[in-house]
């Protein structure tokens, strides 16, 4: 028999959370150190239980829980801080995120980089006007954490330095190549656009769009065939707002 695991106070965030038998709640925890974790809340969705208003999306968590196997059992949960208020454009980008992560991350994969991630997308979405730029730059941090990083610096078949004047074909898990000048294809891109993305600067609608571009591509990759539901939503409010 396996032994039983039993952690306290672990910083954490609830991502997705669904009703379970009559009062319970089945959650999909991103947590610090255990990475995404399924947890049943028994309870918490009486009236009278004092989770059910802790137990939300967006709102920094500690949590404790026993767990044996790939469920556990949530035995303690309190706020960590006051959750990030998010509305309109940036709670559908919110939910956007999370499905991501879901998607991206395996169950109990530790990975303290996507937590410090995510905090800080959270943190810019509740401060920042500019949503488009922060999902694209979420994508790429999230990548990089999660060992799928795109290479930004050189391209692959000399080594050299991406140039802003040059024009580069990308391929998931090879990288930028140079090609000629004149192509406009789907997957090439100007050297320009790749050095704002790198720097994190996407301060004008060509480089982000030239970012949605890449990192769509770049996400589908690693997705599969399944797409994000949460996706034709999110483009819409990143249409919006590059049209302003």
């Amino acid at each position: 028999m396996a032994e039983r695991e039993r952690v306290q106070l672990e910083r954490g965030f609830v991502l997705h959370h669904r009703a379970y038998l009559n009062t319970s709640q089945l959650l999909e925890c991103l947590t610090e150190r255990h990475g995404v974790i399924g947890l049943v809340a028994q309870g918490s969705r009486r009236r009278s239980s004092g989770r059910r208003a802790v137990l939300q999306p967006f709102a920094p968590l500690r949590l404790s829980w026993t767990r044996r196997s790939d469920l556990g059992r949530l035995t303690g949960v309190e706020a960590a801080g006051p959750a990030f208020e998010l509305s309109g454009d940036s709670l559908f980008a919110g939910f956007y995120v999370n499905e991501l992560l879901l998607r991206l991350m395996g169950r109990g994969d530790p990975n303290e980089a996507v937590h410090s991630c995510y905090s800080r997308c959270l943190a810019d979405l509740a401060t920042a006007s500019a949503t488009a730029r922060t999902v694209r730059l979420f994508e790429l941090r999230l990548l990089q954490a999660l060992g799928y990083g795109i290479e930004l610096e050189h391209d692959v078949e000399t080594g050299q330095p991406i140039r802003s004047e040059g024009r580069y074909r990308f391929q998931p898990e090879h990288g930028f190549s140079p090609c000629g000048g004149s192509e406009t294809a789907v997957d090439t891109y100007g050297g320009a656009e790749l050095i704002s993305l790198r720097e994190e600067r996407l301060d004008d609608a060509g480089s982000l769009r030239a970012a949605k571009r890449l990192l769509t591509g770049s996400l589908n990759f690693y997705l599969g065939d399944r797409p994000l539901r949460t996706r034709s939503i999110l483009e819409e409010v990143v249409t919006r707002e590059l049209n302003r």
